[in-house]
């Protein structure tokens, strides 16, 4: 049993999409569980510095909040969720292929890139993207 995000989003184990997120949290300096520092509390994730907040960037916020077996995203927020992953590319590209599914479907980049591309096609569908 794994993850199925709509429009073909993404398609892989739990545990990939958490790889996934630990990733990109890391791209803005953060920390996603499990955490490689063991005094971080194991059910929260963190980024560092005031340059990201709930505020500041609600698309990666709302990426690394929501939940991974079920719900969805606004096709509105979609696009804020695209346009603030996108700019975390080159980050994520460097973190190379991965294992498992993230190596299977082409390395980190390649797969943030068909997230992105799914919050887009959602977006101009005015369709939720959703989490199943």
């Amino acid at each position: 049993m794994g993850l199925d995000v709509s429009h073909n989003a993404f398609r892989a184990s739990y545990s990939a999409f958490n790889r996934l997120r630990q990733v990109v949290c890391k791209a803005v300096g953060g920390s996603y569980p499990p955490h490689e520092d063991p005094n971080l509390d194991p059910d929260s994730w963190y980024w560092e510095g005031d340059d990201y907040s709930q505020e500041t960037h609600p698309g990666l916020h709302e990426f690394l909040s929501h939940s991974d077996c079920g719900g969805e995203i606004t096709p509105e927020n979609c696009i804020v969720v695209a346009s603030e992953l996108a700019a975390l590319l080159p980050a994520v590209d460097s973190e190379g292929l991965g294992g498992g599914h993230i190596r299977r479907d082409g390395g980190y980049g390649q797969v943030l890139r068909r997230f992105i591309a799914g919050c887009w096609a959602a977006a101009a569908a005015n369709e939720p993207l959703t989490f199943d």
